[in-house]
């Protein structure tokens, strides 16, 4: 009997030790299962975090690049044409075509300064004109274009371009050194062309004269200054 109780003793302690061992393994497989997939949680957060940081940080910073510089490419070519546009409508609408000999009628008279004539240039078309810069004005004799005189030359000034309408007038002034020596020429006409033409219109002075003296090739007698000394008919 007592050898039967030991055994039933020692079976029984056998059980719970194997009860405990297989306890304690359950727990360390469950602890370790548990830990293994917090960190793989974590893993897959860090993944997933720097994914979208990258991906997502990207795709914006590309997108505001984009944006960014069709909105300056797009603004800038369309005020670049918007600003064309509107300088060329404003040059066309006040500076007109160029004025032309045959559309202007030129008339001389004194300034009531000694030795110094202005001429006078008339828009008699139909639209208004621009021109700019020196007419070209050579004097002419009593007898025609075969009598001529010297070319005036230009002043020492700076030209302005200047917008005559139909009516109006643009001046210019002549200015010439007197003959002293009394073997000079006397001119009654001025042969004058205007800035930028080629054709010439003879322009008679009337009661005024201008009598130089033979060319000396050194100082010119003549000088004639750029247009624009008044512009509007009665100025």
């Amino acid at each position: 009997m007592r050898v039967k109780k030991m055994s039933a003793l020692a079976l029984i302690v056998a059980a719970a030790g194997l009860s405990l061992t297989a306890c304690g393994s359950s727990d360390s497989s469950a602890s370790a299962h548990t830990s293994a997939s917090t960190a793989a949680s974590s893993s897959t957060g860090a993944q997933d975090s720097t994914s979208g940081s990258s991906a997502s940080g990207s795709s914006t910073g590309g997108k505001g690049s984009t944006s960014a510089s069709g909105s300056s490419s797009s603004g800038s070519s369309t005020s670049s044409s918007k600003g064309s546009k509107l300088t060329a409508q404003t040059q066309s609408s006040t500076s007109g075509s160029r004025c032309k000999t045959d559309h202007l009628a030129p008339s001389a008279s004194s300034t009531g300064v000694k030795n110094e004539i202005v001429v006078n240039l008339k828009n008699t078309g139909s639209s208004k004109c621009s021109m700019h810069g020196f007419p070209g004005v050579q004097l002419v004799g009593p007898d025609g274009l075969g009598d001529t005189g010297p070319d005036a030359a230009r002043a020492d000034a700076t030209a302005s371009t200047v917008t005559i309408a139909p009516g109006e007038e643009t001046r210019f002034l002549l200015h010439f050194s007197p003959d002293t020596s009394g073997s000079g020429k006397t001119y009654t006409r001025l042969l004058v062309t205007p800035p930028n033409e080629t054709v010439g219109e003879i322009v008679n002075l009337n009661d005024l004269t201008i009598t130089v003296a033979p060319a000396s090739g050194t100082v010119p007698d003549v000088v004639v200054d750029p247009v624009g000394y008044h512009v509007g008919s009665g100025k």
